[in-house]
């Protein structure tokens, strides 16, 4: 198979993420851009990385300047000139004239040929890439969809080349509530590198962990309190994507080892799908441990990973409540200052923590500031609709609602001690705000790598609720530990 295939399906698994630099690989190669084509990506993406928009601008306006004089008598060739300076005009952010461009050179095209050269799918891409970052939705699919149809006809069913159309067409989709035609696009790129590629091989595992991300994220997006086929298709997507981790991190293992580097992604997405799961923190704890000891096993271990797998297992012991969060926090802190042994440090790590094998040189410890805590669930407090019972007045200005708390985050990284400082909504509000604010959890300040209680304040904002408005949905990433959406505390 041509390496292109293999490139084109990893580069373009992971829903959709291209930038408009991506643009530059669809540059046709005529004789006046020898010093940018881009037969492969490697080479793509090495022009991307060195050519700036103002440069791209320049390159645009030089190119345009010479089509008026030239006038090249090959209508095709002219239709790529003008297709050249198009894209380079979209990449430096001229949109318009970009567009103007691409419709240009799509009007020589269709004069000369038919409407399925194989020749057009990259200048229909550009066009759709254009429309997107306009915001024209309608034209971006029309063009995406008209690019793959060429790449159907001309390589098959399952032709690699239709990947990055249908992750453009995916953010489309996403763009446009479309999510079942997204969700159809991204299971649709699974199938072709299923097709293309060796099973087992590095590049299949790699599109597995993309499209496991892509759906995970998907089933984020859908709230617990969803209409009973929502939350049967959240379910559904979420299995899903750890079906596909698990794969992933069969075939990797088979191929590399129990401790190959390649594990890592495919754990950390496995740890965030659980954590937007709900319910799955212990699986989130084992997959983070995973994490850890592959990083311990490695021949040069790095200090900074080594601290932030340290952190990211010692944050998930917090969250199932596991005692060993506090010897864990010492251990991320130990990974970047080592130092001799000591009657603490001992009492420390005699809680069943890993010995670390510092890669570093040894460095006496330093007494430290104290850290910041920081939320770990909910990912953050946003604001709230809730039913107020004032009329808005439109002649006085705005009123900010809010209820703000001081409270003392313990050394568990749980809140405790609440009291309300200020607060302008009714009574219920600042029940489900002291109510939110006990079920939240915090990865504790830390002095040391050792954790310390402190003081803290937690502002919650509210919204009035708009008239003649549906009910806002509760997070999609609500947690166990509060099954109360948000909006259901305000409505009673």
């Amino acid at each position: 198979m041509p390496r292109i295939l293999l490139t084109l399906l990893v580069l373009s698994a992971s829903c959709a993420s291209a930038a408009p630099a991506s643009i530059l690989t669809l540059l046709y190669n005529t004789d006046d851009l020898t010093f940018l084509q881009n037969e492969s990506s490697e080479a793509a993406s090495s022009t991307t990385s060195r050519l700036s928009q103002d440069q791209a601008q320049t390159i645009a306006a030089d190119l345009k300047a010479s089509l008026a004089s030239d006038n090249p008598r090959d209508p095709i060739y002219l239709a790529k000139q003008l297709a050249n300076v198009g894209m380079l005009q979209t990449y430096a952010g001229d949109l318009t004239a970009g567009d103007q461009s691409l419709r240009a050179a799509l009007s020589h095209f269709n004069q000369n040929q038919s409407l399925f050269d194989p020749r057009l799918p990259r200048l229909l891409s550009a066009i759709g890439i254009n429309g997107f970052l306009r915001e024209d939705y309608d034209t971006a699919e029309d063009h995406f969809r008209w690019s793959q149809n060429i790449q159907h006809r001309s390589h098959g069913l399952f032709a690699a080349e239709q990947t990055p159309n249908l992750n453009w067409l995916t953010r489309v989709y996403l763009s446009t509530d479309q999510t079942d035609a997204a969700d159809i696009a991204q299971r649709y790129v699974l199938s072709i590198a299923e097709q293309v590629l060796p099973a087992g091989s590095p590049a299949l595992s790699e599109i597995k962990i993309g499209i496991a991300a892509y759906l995970g994220q998907r089933a984020n997006t859908i709230s617990l309190f969803a209409e009973d086929l929502d939350r049967l298709l959240r379910q559904t997507l979420f299995t899903d994507s750890v079906d596909l981790l698990d794969q992933a991190i069969l075939e990797i293992t088979a191929a590399e080892g129990p401790y190959s580097v390649k594990l890592i992604d495919a754990l950390e997405t496995k740890a965030r799908v659980y954590s937007w799961r709900g319910r799955s923190n212990r699986l989130k704890e084992q997959a983070l441990t995973q994490i850890l000891t592959v990083i311990q096993n490695q021949p040069v271990v790095k200090a900074e990973s080594l601290r932030d797998a340290w952190l990211a297992l010692a944050d998930g012991y917090i969250l199932t409540g596991n005692e060993k969060a506090v010897a864990a926090y010492r251990s991320a802190w130990l990974a970047i200052n080592p130092a001799p042994a000591s009657d603490e440090v001992a009492s420390v790590m005699a809680k069943g923590t890993p010995s670390i094998e510092s890669t570093t040189q040894s460095l006496p410890a330093q007494a430290t500031i104290l850290t910041d805590p920081v939320l770990l669930w909910p990912d953050a407090y946003e604001p709230i609709y809730f039913g107020s019972d004032i009329e808005p007045d439109p002649e006085t200005p705005t009123i900010a609602y809010a209820v703000e708390l001081g409270f003392t985050i313990s050394t568990k990284g749980r809140v405790k001690r609440i009291k309300v400082l200020r607060e302008n909504v009714p009574n219920r509000e600042v029940r489900w705000t002291r109510t939110n604010a006990l079920n939240s959890r915090y990865r504790p300040a830390l002095r040391n790598g050792v954790p310390e209680e402190v003081d803290f304040a937690l502002r919650q904002e509210f919204l009035p609720r708009p008239a003649k408005t549906l009910t806002q949905p509760a997070p999609a990433d609500a947690d166990p530990v509060d099954p109360s959406p948000a909006d259901r505390s305000a409505d009673g």
